[in-house]
């Protein structure tokens, strides 16, 4: 009994983390960027870290800045680039709320392993939920600066679930043992069955509460792809330079 039921907790955590990750990335395209992107209400701007130059892009209204410097710009790339500053100002939101839902979906199944194996007094529970609580604040915190800071992928937004959740495992795992070796050494042969049979609810309980989620997440994280492809598409055609020699080719879209 004690096996099974750390078993069971093990391999629960492990479908929290390894699903959210699924839910995240997209089947048929991976999007990455080197650039991290700032939103206001006057421009877009994209900058990235290191001795990479150019450093800075601002786009407004059709217009484009390149380190602080004006770009002579085409009346068709000036529309070309109202365009993907209005796609990045769309999509942007939208990916990121395809991270943190992700993000949500792994804390819930998380959530449910402790209630299920927390001591009888709660006290176990409130301890773990604590931390449980704090580890998804910080969480939604790295993923919303990977998306505001720096460069991000959904590689990288999956790689920061998977950390999140795996913090929190050997706690988890812990607390599971420590109340299966009470009971089995109590010798109460009932409090062994109600054990098992949490163990066996828990399966139940976190399909409820995770999978209609998940599958609602995959489904929002495919019909955003073809939109990922269009602005890959934009960029390709704007014929303006950034440096020379350079393209203005900030994101890559992986079919």
């Amino acid at each position: 009994m004690l096996r099974r039921i750390a078993l069971a907790a093990v391999l629960a955590t492990s479908c929290a983390t390894a699903g959210a990750g699924t839910d995240v990335s997209l089947e048929h395209c991976d999007l990455a960027t080197g650039w991290g992107v700032a939103l206001t209400r006057e421009a877009l701007a994209f900058t990235r870290e290191g001795d990479a130059t150019p450093a800075r892009l601002s786009l407004s209204d059709g217009r484009l800045q390149v380190d602080g410097r004006e770009v002579a710009l085409s009346a068709e790339d000036r529309r070309r680039l109202r365009d993907y500053e209005a796609s990045v100002r769309e999509l942007l939101p939208e990916a990121m709320a395809i991270a943190l839902e992700a993000i949500e979906i792994a804390f819930a199944a998380v959530d449910e392993v402790a209630r299920t194996f927390a001591p009888a007094d709660d006290a176990g529970y409130a301890a773990t939920a604590e931390k449980l609580a704090t580890a998804r604040i910080i969480a939604r915190r790295k993923v919303e600066d990977a998306f505001a800071g720096r460069g991000w992928s959904d590689a990288e937004v999956e790689r920061l679930v998977e950390e999140a959740v795996a913090q929190l495992a050997p706690a988890l795992v812990g607390d599971i043992v420590g109340t299966a070796v009470r009971v089995a050494l109590s010798g109460d042969e009932a409090a062994a069955k109600e054990l098992e049979a949490r163990a066996e609810r828990m399966e139940r309980e976190i399909e409820s509460r995770v999978e209609g989620r998940a599958k609602a997440l995959e489904a929002r994280a495919e019909a955003f792809c073809p939109r990922l492809v269009e602005l890959d598409r934009l960029e390709s055609a704007i014929a303006a330079e950034i440096a020379p020699g350079q393209r203005f080719d900030l994101i890559r879209v992986a079919p």
